[in-house]
């Protein structure tokens, strides 16, 4: 406790690095305020009372905007427009040759990225805007409506609407980008943490509730909470592990002379992939869902064509659904890894530098060996993407089991496991510490401390982790 408390001491003695996290929590602030300044044109006592974010894309969008959509706040897109303009400009640096050639010219070349990202992100905005201001407007009741009395005409509410939200969509992209360049880690990483952070006093205090309402026994509530703890424990080893491949270079002469030998590490990330690939399979598996809502929630029980059956059995929470998740989160996180890795490049690259890996011929037979760790890497990095996103729901919602056909065992499940199995706690905790949460909340302030941590050793000072850790890191750093 005292090296934490000298640590943050030789933080807030840096003028520059004082003057970088003063300018970060400001423009997190400044988010959060936005994320309170209503739209004008809407009924906010007629949305709290229609609208549900309990499920579904929407509950994603709402979850990622720190429940600033649930508010119909200026920031209730979020950040989620420029999530999706930066995924498919990353996708298509690889498959576009002219995008390949502006991602290989250095700070020009990606300042043109970041331009088309830009451009791209006012896109998704409109497009998301629209999207919403559509839903707004078809949840008109009789007797309660969604617009506003001081607006004349759908036309003028729709167009109010997308402008503000569109707007506010490209002011957080600039604070994001004000974050990055004036203060401490990444700006939109630091967004999405701020807006799940700040719902976590919600969900303990439902938490709480159920505690003193004895909705949950004491046992079942000290299962979950060792649970939670056991997963972010997961969470926190995957994302620092790391797979070093020793490299030893041999002595060269060069123009400058002599160069000498010796020993280097390759490292790759467990995790590689990050995020990305459970964000893309949480938009999978959300169409069935959208399909539902055009024709009602259908039954298993009570579905009458093949059609409603499927739509039944990969409703949210079901096995199916869960299946489709774990199949979706493995190929993304083999195709986003591939992407961003070329072992023939590295191959080549160290042959023409004098490096080689131990016991391994340069050129072909390094680059399939770099293949194969790549591929057993990226296989227990998407399995460790699948568990922690599908574990917390079923602390939620249950298995479900019982919901599968009865070829499959459905009324076995229904009547030999237990209902908790079923039907889960209902606890809305999980929904803020699962999945794609967890995940962010985790990396983001990894990432952060670790920044902190690096500005205070180039200024000589001690940080939060021992001597022995930081020679450790260099070495996995410069290596």
């Amino acid at each position: 406790m005292e090296r934490f408390i000298e640590t943050v001491k030789n933080i807030f003695e840096i003028p520059e690095l004082r003057k970088r996290i003063y300018m970060t929590f400001f423009i997190l602030f400044l988010y959060r305020l936005g994320c309170q300044v209503l739209v004008p044109g809407i009924n906010k006592d007629a949305l709290a009372s229609m609208f549900n974010f309990e499920s579904g894309l929407l509950n994603m969008v709402n979850l990622f905007s720190g429940g600033a959509l649930g508010n119909a706040a200026v920031f209730a897109l979020g950040i989620m427009p420029y999530i999706t303009a930066s995924i498919i400009l990353q996708i298509l640096q690889k498959s576009v040759p002219y995008l390949e050639r502006l991602s290989k010219e250095g700070e020009q070349g990606r300042n043109k990225i970041n331009r088309y990202t830009r451009y791209l992100t006012v896109g998704f905005a409109l497009l998301h805007s629209y999207g919403i201001t559509t839903l707004l407007l078809s949840m008109n009741q009789e007797g309660q409506s969604i617009v506003s009395s001081s607006i004349s005409s759908t036309f003028l509410f729709r167009f109010i609407v997308m402008l503000t939200l569109t707007t506010g969509a490209i002011v957080i992209m600039w604070l994001g980008e004000k974050i990055t360049e004036r203060g401490i880690g990444n700006g939109i990483s630091l967004i999405i943490f701020a807006s799940i952070v700040v719902r976590l006093p919600s969900s303990v205090q439902s938490l709480y509730q159920a505690i003193v309402n004895h909705q949950v026994s004491g046992p079942v509530m000290l299962l979950i909470i060792a649970m939670i703890i056991g997963i972010v424990v997961f969470v926190v080893f995957f994302e620092l592990g790391v797979r070093r491949i020793t490299i030893q270079y041999a002595k060269r002469v060069t123009n400058q002379g002599q160069v000498a030998g010796g020993n280097s590490f390759l490292p790759f990330k467990v995790n590689s992939a990050g995020v990305i690939p459970v964000i893309f399979s949480a938009s999978v598996i959300q169409i069935p869902n959208m399909l539902q809502g055009f024709g009602g929630a259908p039954n298993p029980e009570t579905a009458t064509s093949f059609y409603h059956l499927l739509l039944a059995h990969l409703a949210a929470g079901r096995p199916f659904s869960n299946l489709l998740f774990f199949v979706a989160t493995m190929f993304f996180t083999f195709f986003y890894v591939e992407m961003l890795f070329n072992p023939k490049d590295t191959a080549e690259n160290l042959k023409k530098h004098g490096g080689s890996i131990p016991g391994i011929r340069p050129g072909r037979e390094t680059q399939e060996y770099i293949e194969g760790v790549l591929k057993r890497l990226t296989f227990w990095g998407g399995l460790y993407l699948s568990l922690v996103s599908i574990i917390p729901n079923w602390i939620i919602s249950g298995m479900q089991l019982n919901s599968l056909p009865s070829w499959l065992g459905g009324d076995f499940f229904d009547r030999y496991l237990p209902t908790l199995f079923n039907t889960g706690t209902g606890l809305q905790i999980a929904h803020v510490l699962g999945g794609t949460s967890l995940l962010i909340i985790i990396s983001v302030a990894l990432d952060f401390v670790n920044q902190v941590e690096n500005q205070l050793i180039m200024r000589k000072y001690d940080g939060f982790t021992n001597k022995s850790m930081r020679t450790r890191s260099r070495t996995r750093r410069y290596a």
